[in-house]
């Protein structure tokens, strides 16, 4: 393996990463059609499949764009709890007071309000979701940004 630094293969990489940046942005304008962007956070759970039936990842799900961590809590043997935690200051500053639309794969809506320090208890009844439908958890901001 060749240590050295080659001045043109990094400027040639970075030109690489800037085209594919940009297909990709188009390709997102396209699809959306020019319209301006939604306020929804989904959450990726791409590794999460083992042998049998998608499970929740115990350390939890983290958004698209980071700043929403969502764990699943097992209360008892027919109550779950959805825990989602606002991340960082960033997060903090987009979540906390504010209220969602928290969607669970087919299931109904959920609507609720962060608190002051970001979380969000959904709690889950006996009609609640498999955790394979929750691999398509999405939150929808409610309100405008104060």
């Amino acid at each position: 393996m060749d240590r050295t630094f080659d001045p043109k293969e990094a400027a040639r990489f970075l030109r690489t990463l800037r085209v594919a940046t940009q297909t990709a942005l188009a390709f997102d304008d396209q699809q959306r059609g020019g319209a301006p962007a939604r306020p929804v956070s989904s959450f990726a759970a791409l590794a999460a499949k083992g042998a049998g039936e998608w499970r929740f990842p115990a350390a939890g799900l983290l958004s698209a764009d980071g700043l929403v961590l969502a764990r699943l809590l097992h209360e008892d043997e027919k109550t779950k709890v959805l825990a989602l935690q606002a991340q960082g200051a960033a997060g903090l500053a987009t979540y906390a007071l504010r209220g969602v639309r928290v969607r669970l794969g087919e299931a109904t809506p959920i609507e609720g309000v962060f608190d002051r320090d970001g979380r969000l208890h959904v709690v889950l009844d006996d009609d609640a979701p498999s955790e394979a439908e929750l691999s398509r958890l999405e939150i929808e901001l409610l309100d405008p940004a104060p």
